[in-house]
């Protein structure tokens, strides 16, 4: 047994679930992907794109690196000095 198989076997992955594994709408996949910013779809057949399940899980984890940094100001209130932000 090769001991550097992946844990996701490869496998092709509709739009429907491209969408759901990453919570991203199909217009915004489509133009990330044309910026280069996200996998591009492979032509399946004539009717059928999808994407290569190995792609899409690598970017998801390129994700861990990218993570947003918050200031502390950012979150006070003009006049609610000290008060945490709800929510």
């Amino acid at each position: 047994m090769d001991q550097q198989a992946p844990t996701q076997q490869k496998r092709l992955m509709r739009w429907p679930e491209v969408e759901r594994v990453t919570g991203i709408s199909r217009a915004t996949l489509t133009n990330m992907s044309a910026r280069g910013d996200f996998p591009r779809p492979v032509q399946v057949s004539v009717h059928i794109t999808a994407f290569l399940s190995n792609e899409v899980f690598e970017w998801l984890e390129g994700l861990e690196h990218r993570r947003v940094q918050y200031s502390p100001k950012r979150f006070k209130r003009a006049g609610n000095k000290g008060e945490q932000p709800c929510g």
